[in-house]
């Protein structure tokens, strides 16, 4: 649905976008070497994308986790955007960096930065970036439970913030319960629900060994007895289901 312009805009450029009938409907970013060509970032015509409209984004996004949310009574590890969610889409795209950089050191001070883009999105989004050296793993803090953090490790951003909320609703349902978690990853929910949830219980099956010993690591910085295993999650539960094996929750 998008027409090509005549004159090609860098990728990246900052254009105003109308509709067939030639009336005005947003502002965002233009990439014509991607499959998401337009990536909208204002809806009001007189708001300028510059500096200060990202200084304002971050602002607004940290004051609602902060303030609304309360993140920090809960954890020191959050996601500070969320794309779209926050009206920045396409946040990582390189032509903004700087810019976003500055607005996080005004809500950060003092705060390490390392950015990276998968080989693959770079050819899809038709962009170079060459990530910068990974930082020390480090140890976070989530409703009193610990986690290792690796940013750089291979596994995403190290830990899978968005899902705090899902982490701490599964442990209100383990009591006493036999649990098990499929795929999981750095053993999040497996640990909630033995140390917070106090299943009696609790098997973690993921096909990476190398982010099971992740996983065992953070189940013994809380104390929590959980049973990891390496597996296919296919073959492991086509034989489960052989043996009879069940689980009051999955």
């Amino acid at each position: 649905m998008v027409e090509k312009p005549e004159v090609k805009p860098r990728p990246g450029t900052i254009v105003d976008i109308v509709d067939s009938t030639n009336h005005w409907v947003g502002r965002g970013f233009y990439n014509g070497h991607s499959r998401i060509a337009l990536r909208v970032l204002t809806e009001d015509y007189d708001e300028a994308v510059d500096q200060a409209f990202f200084t304002r984004k971050v602002k607004e996004a940290v004051a609602m986790r902060r303030e609304l949310l309360k993140l920090d009574d809960i954890t020191d590890a959050w996601r500070i955007i969320h794309s779209e969610g926050d009206g920045l889409s396409g946040l990582v795209v390189d032509r903004y960096r700087e810019w976003i950089y500055q607005a996080l050191r005004e809500a950060f001070p003092g705060c390490r930065f390392y950015s990276f883009a998968v080989e693959n999105v770079q050819k899809q989004e038709s962009f170079d970036f060459n990530s910068a050296d990974a930082p020390e793993p480090s140890i976070i803090t989530e409703h009193g439970l610990k986690f290792n953090a690796s940013p750089g490790s291979g596994h995403k951003t190290g830990f899978f913030a968005d899902q705090r909320d899902n982490r701490e609703y599964l442990s209100h349902l383990t009591k006493d319960k036999t649990v098990l978690d499929i795929c999981c990853n750095s053993g999040g929910f497996a640990i909630y629900a033995k140390a917070r949830g106090g299943a009696c219980e609790v098997t973690g099956i993921d096909l990476d060994e190398e982010i099971l010993e992740i996983a065992r690591k953070n189940a013994y910085l809380n104390d929590a007895k959980v049973k990891f295993v390496q597996s296919d999650l296919f073959p492991y539960l086509r034989d489960a289901a052989e043996r009879g094996d069940q689980w009051d929750v999955v």
